[in-house]
């Protein structure tokens, strides 16, 4: 299986930025209408009235560096920021076209046709990458179109230690839950040792402590999704799983506001607290330690 390209991620994300410049000025403002006319086969499918401007700056943005730069659409990381961007440019378009301009009736028509025609290049672009073998795209098929193959080759990919992303290892530890608990135990805290802040979901840690058996540690879990979203919880039911002394409890509870920090502050890949939430106890003086 083909290893992400990162550089060829790095090269679109420059050329994105470079034409994102040309689009909204960074030394002088090139207008939509200039772009399309240079370009028609840019253009073909956008509504060209302000409808969606936000997604389409960016789609657009990735377009104009590729006709100039052709050969990066050969890439699979290039394919994957495409359909990435013309699936959130389409979905706009849906919730526009539902609106009924009765003063400006061609609003709604435009909007009707770039939904009806980014449809069409989604379609397109769906079958291309068809049974590619990059994580991103194989990912992409099998959550949005349930494609089977495409997990069987992310879980290969996997074994192999191919996959670093956190969001892909959550999502295949999800498909083991009820089938795989160790393996999935196994997956959601690779995802959590990968995750930064900003990519780390907390309600992660509650399905990771629906496969946990050790009672503190999933009690510990479940505990810090609570600090971190607030959310309403049956304590005494908590308390009652845990079926451990008040002393254990309150001790647990001040951990979980630690863990917390740590998830929020991106410190706990560099810490000890996921060979913690492995089982190894052991390491808990080092971490209180460090928190000092």
């Amino acid at each position: 299986m083909a290893s992400l390209d990162k550089l060829g991620l790095r090269c679109v994300g420059i050329l994105v930025s470079v034409s994102l410049c040309l689009l909204v000025g960074c030394s002088r403002r090139d207008s939509l209408a200039e772009v399309c006319q240079a370009s028609p086969a840019i253009c073909q499918d956008l509504d060209l009235d302000s409808t969606c401007r936000e997604a389409r700056t960016p789609l657009v943005a990735l377009r104009v560096a590729l006709s100039k730069q052709p050969e990066l659409l050969q890439q699979d990381e290039t394919q994957f920021k495409q359909l990435q961007l013309v699936e959130a440019y389409n979905r706009c378009l849906k919730r526009a076209s539902g609106i009924q301009h009765v003063n400006n009736p061609y609003l709604t028509n435009n909007a009707q046709r770039a939904y009806a025609l980014t449809s069409l290049t989604l379609a397109q672009i769906l079958e291309q990458t068809e049974g590619s073998t990059n994580p991103h795209l194989a990912y992409y098929h099998w959550v949005h179109l349930g494609d089977r193959q495409a997990l069987r080759v992310l879980l290969a990919a996997q074994r192999n230690g191919q996959i670093k992303e956190a969001y892909i290892l959550a999502g295949l530890a999800t498909s083991q839950l009820d089938d795989e608990p160790d393996t999935a135990r196994m997956l959601f805290l690779e995802a959590l040792r990968n995750a930064s802040a900003k990519e780390f979901v907390a309600d992660w840690l509650l399905a990771l402590a629906k496969v946990t058996p050790d009672r503190e540690i999933k009690y510990l879990l479940q505990k810090t999704n609570i600090d971190l979203t607030e959310r309403k919880a049956d304590q005494r039911m908590l308390s009652a799983q845990l079926a451990a002394p008040a002393e254990v409890q309150a001790q647990l509870d001040q951990q979980a506001l630690l863990l917390a920090k740590a998830f929020t502050s991106g410190s706990y890949s560099n810490s000890r607290w996921p060979d913690f939430l492995a089982g190894n106890k052991q390491v808990l003086p080092s971490i209180i330690a460090a928190e000092g």
